[in-house]
Order: structure tokens, then sequence, then C-alpha cells
């Protein structure tokens, strides 16, 4: 099943309906509900639908709006890491604040320093799991959507610092330069598009191997695959509930692919940007479509 939130064209940004997508037509759940309470009742799989619309006359927003947790995880690919020769014995994760959510069109505000991409594969979780073994975080899971974990780079190595640590290799406490903590990088307004829909897990096999891309202004600049995961979406949410609750609507994105060889130069894969004059992002997963974006600079840049 694929699910939307959608509005009419002549509502306001804050509506929100839930619907069911079938080739081009959008079928409204009754209630006009939120999609964030269609997954919290669990009764999904008997909603009822009422009108249709054809979908190019409805605005599809993001299909979760404000997420309880968005948990990022920050590597999770070779092309992440940088190479092939590194693995990972357990997830790092980050996280994103709900109110950077937005959907297929609004425009990601670009900071001065430019921003980094990132297509990700994102769950979203459908029922409360604590301590969840593998097989039942997957089980939790209501669907799957497509992330932009946009990030400004420049942000993290300007909040870097000196702090007195100890040395591991020699025991000695000296005065290091530390790295800054990558929270402001990632949450500013409009750093977290999603959508287009959320397709559930009986049409959308995880285990096989889904190409990832993203494009700007029709330029490739990340390719990929699902495949390159180190840790998979069930692994991932069952590693999180270890620790932390997760619960209807959370999101827990698994993590992006790295950029072509044309598109990073001699950089490593953090230095990445892109310049905050403009432009168009296009991110797809094979089997999820295409999440599409403008570009524009924040106010004041």
């Amino acid at each position: 099943m694929k699910f939307c939130a959608f509005a009419l064209p002549m509502e306001g940004s804050r509506s929100r309906r839930a619907g069911l997508v079938a080739d081009e037509t959008v079928f409204e759940i009754e209630g006009s509900k939120p999609l964030e309470q269609v997954i919290a009742e669990g009764k999904w799989r008997d909603v009822v639908t009422k009108k249709t619309y054809d979908l190019a006359d409805i605005v599809l927003h993001a299909p979760v709006s404000r997420p309880g947790k968005i948990l990022a995880t920050i590597v999770n690919t070779s092309g992440m890491l940088g190479g092939s020769d590194i693995t990972l014995d357990r997830p790092r994760i980050d996280m994103k604040a709900p109110s950077t959510v937005v959907g297929p069109g609004t425009a990601i505000r670009a900071s001065s320093g430019g921003i980094r991409p990132e297509v990700e594969l994102a769950a979203i979780v459908g029922k409360r799991i604590s301590g969840a073994t593998e097989a039942e975080a997957a089980a939790s899971i209501f669907g799957y959507t497509i992330l932009n974990d946009v990030t400004a780079p420049a942000d993290s190595r300007a909040d870097a610092y000196e702090a007195y640590r100890r040395d591991r290799s020699t025991g000695e406490i000296k005065k290091a330069t530390m790295r800054g903590p990558l929270f402001r990088s990632k949450n500013h307004d409009t750093f977290c598009p999603m959508g287009p829909w959320v397709i559930t897990p009986d049409e959308f096999d995880v285990s096989q191997g889904h190409m990832m891309a993203t494009f700007f202004d029709g330029g490739l600049v990340q390719e990929g695959s699902t495949s390159e995961y180190i840790f998979g979406p069930a692994k991932l949410a069952s590693y999180l509930s270890g620790f932390l609750t997760l619960e209807p609507g959370d999101v827990v994105s698994c993590g992006s692919v790295g950029w072509t060889k044309e598109a990073l130069g001699d950089l490593d894969p953090t230095e990445f940007v892109l310049s905050a004059a403009g432009g168009t992002l296009q991110l797809e997963i094979e089997g999820l479509g295409s999440l599409n974006n403008p570009v524009t600079p924040a106010p004041g840049v």
C-alpha cells in the first residue's frame, strides 16, 4: 500500500489529509485525519476511502509532518566511511529536530557555507517497541520513504573546539582540537525533506537492493544502493529500541551513500557541498519514487 499526506490547492499549508495512492489517483481516507493518526491507530489495513482526486490536482506534504523523533544514521555505507576497508561494530546515530521536516516541492534554505544533500532510505515506525529483537523491529515498521538528511558541513567545522583530553596512545593529558558536534549542521529549518509517500513493507522488499541517487540541476552527484547498508532498517530499529523506546510515527533513517567521483574530486565525503546560490535537488530510490526540492539561499545569505 502507498500512503500519502496531502492537501487541496485552496487549503492552507497546515491542512493534512491522508490518502492511498494508486497509479495517478489519490483515495482520501475517511475522516480527513493526518497520516500520523492513521499510523498510531494501527488499523491502516482497514481504512475506508471516500473521495478521490487526481494526483496532479493535490499538494503532497511530508508523509509524517512532525515525527516524535528523527533518528538519522550518520555513517552506514563504505561511501560515507570513505573506503571499503572500514566497517563498524554498531550504528552511529544523530538526531534531527521534527521542525526541520518539509515535504516535496518545499524550498530548502541553504546557509551561506552551502549544503550537502544526503539521499537516505527512511523507515516509519508503526508501533511502540522497546528492547525489540531484529524480527520484532522489522514487524514494527509501517513503511518506507525517502529522506534528505541535508547538512551544512561548515557549521560542524566552525563548532570545533579545544579541550584538554587524554592522548590514548601516550596516556598524556594535553590540549586537543575536538570535532564540532553535528547538531547545528543538520538542524536548520527545512533540512529534512521527506516523501513523496510511504510504501508498506509488503510492496517494498527491503531485502532487495534498491538503487539510490541524487541529482542537482540534472547532474548526478550521488549514486549507490540500499544493499550497501552495513545495518539495515530492522537492525537499526532493534539497536535503537535497546536504549530508546520507539513510538508510532518515529523515523529511523538508514544513512546515505557516497558521491560520484566527478562530484567529489579530491574532497573527502564530509567536504562535499553545493553552493547556496540555488538549484533543484532530485532524490530517487528505486521503488519509492522521486523527492524533489528547490534550493534557495536562506534569508540574509
